[in-house]
């Protein structure tokens, strides 16, 4: 039987009835408050629009973006009287998100809601997922990963550490353990033990296509752009089904970093051809350092209309306005190229 470790908080469900035309109808006024997540229960590293879905176009309508983290408050008018049902959820280009029915709040009975949390998640496979096999678990790191799978639960992030350590000392070749490891070294921001781990992942199962995922965004994070490159280079030779299309605009930041501008674009129109949003906007900043400026607009324009709902949305307008000015040098850096990946 396998697990997944995610941390995804319980959503409860509740309804509402709005009204099409407030003016012809008694209507009343309800604030809903909510947030929203990633898997693992941490704020989403992006803002992310709120809308609200029903049973009828009219009823259907955007809302708030959301703070920080992750929060968002919404007042709209209700008709107790109306119909139609309604749920609300998340939405931000490459993700997909779970829905609350709101069908039956009517603002009558209950003016403020706080409504179950709304989790954000990845059309691609979560990298950093931790899962467990009660088959898979060698036997000498049965009882460490027991421990850590329960400290996880408890969200003690520093006991389960320790008890992963116990379980990859009695079994070296345990790729999960490994990853397991990285993955939480990660969170505590121990960037070093955490690359240590993915890499011993990787070495004991060459066909553990997260760990080079996680591997290659932690060496992006620390600007060593060579191994980035060499673990991206490595996935994509790995992964014949492309389960992690991504790692192509990994790759493009990775040679864009080692200033190899013809290797970067040859990545990132493969990132283009794969859907990913971003890839426009990096393709964008590939241009502008090659000089095409007229390139550069084109493809950050596309990537602004692609994504309309990116946290850095006025930084990247404002560096459009200035492309070939001395005002882009304000631009963001190479690793803020891959900021909404993460």
């Amino acid at each position: 039987m396998a697990a997944m470790r995610v941390f995804v908080g319980a959503c409860l469900f509740a309804g509402l009835l709005f009204s099409v035309q407030p003016a012809a109808a008694e209507v009343y006024p309800l604030i809903i408050k909510g947030k929203v997540t990633m898997p693992d229960g941490s704020p989403p590293p992006f803002s992310v629009g709120i809308e609200r879905i029903c049973s009828d176009i009219q009823g259907s309508a955007p809302g708030p973006i959301t703070n920080k983290k992750g929060e968002y408050t919404w007042r709209m008018d209700v008709d107790p009287l109306n119909t139609r049902a309604c749920v609300i959820r998340a939405t931000h280009a490459g993700f997909v998100s779970t829905s609350i029915d709101i069908s039956a709040l009517n603002g009558y009975t209950n003016t403020v809601t706080t409504l179950d949390t709304l989790v954000l998640t990845g059309h691609t496979a979560d990298p950093y997922a931790i899962i467990s096999s009660d088959s898979g678990v060698p036997g000498r790191a049965a009882s460490p990963w027991k421990a850590a799978m329960k400290a996880l639960d408890n969200h003690n992030f520093e006991e389960a550490a320790t008890q992963m350590q116990a379980s990859v000392a009695a079994a070296p070749k345990f790729a999960i353990g490994w990853h397991a490891l990285g993955v939480v070294q990660e969170r505590l921001q121990k960037l070093s033990e955490a690359r240590d781990a993915y890499q011993h992942a990787i070495d004991a199962d060459p066909k553990m296509l997260a760990a080079y995922v996680t591997l290659t965004r932690l060496c992006l994070k620390t600007k060593d752009w060579q191994d980035a490159a060499k673990a991206a280079d490595a996935l994509i030779k790995a992964d014949s089904k492309k389960t992690f299309p991504e790692i192509y605009l990994h790759q493009a930041v990775a040679r864009y970093g080692l200033k190899d501008l013809d290797g970067a674009t040859a990545s990132v129109q493969e990132a283009i051809q794969l859907k990913i949003p971003r890839a426009e906007y990096v393709l964008g900043r590939i241009l502008e350092a090659k000089g095409n400026t007229a390139g550069a607009r084109e493809h950050i324009s596309k990537y602004l209309e692609l994504d309309k709902n990116t946290s850095d949305a006025a930084l990247i307008r404002s560096h459009l306005d200035n492309i070939g000015k001395p005002e882009a040098a304000a631009a963001p850096s190479e690793p803020e190229l891959l900021e909404l990946l993460y």
